[in-house]
């Protein structure tokens, strides 16, 4: 395995864990803009899994760019939103039990279908 799909794995995972970590973040401790600028700002900062996200972005940003010097941006942009729209749905039904239709789930399979046609030479 070379070592840009690696790059792109990673970013796939950090995106999608950043993702993740954001909705944790806020099912805990909701984020209220109401109460003005500085307590939004700071219940970010003491939010440790909305720092976390705000981290896996920045990690993800630099596996990804990382994947780019290799892999053509057609390919690369299709696969890290499609994979990581994939985990992020798996983690959502499982741990945080949201439910999806079966036109979502429709959806999703169509997705990975498109997956598997953008890899295929």
């Amino acid at each position: 395995m070379s070592a840009s799909v690696i790059f792109l794995i990673l970013a796939i995972v950090f995106n999608a864990g950043a993702n993740i970590f954001m909705k944790a973040g806020v099912m805990t401790e909701p984020v209220k803009l109401s109460d003005g600028l500085i307590p939004f700002v700071l219940s970010y900062i003491t939010n440790f899994k909305l720092m976390a996200g705000i981290a896996c972005f920045g990690i993800a940003l630099v596996f990804y760019t990382k994947a780019l010097e290799k892999f053509n941006l057609s390919i690369a942009y299709p696969m890290m939103t499609s994979c990581g729209l994939i985990i992020v749905t798996l983690w959502s039904l499982f741990v945080f039990h949201e439910r999806l239709s079966a036109f979502q789930f429709g959806g999703l399979f169509m997705i990975i279908g498109g997956i598997w046609l953008l890899n295929i030479h």
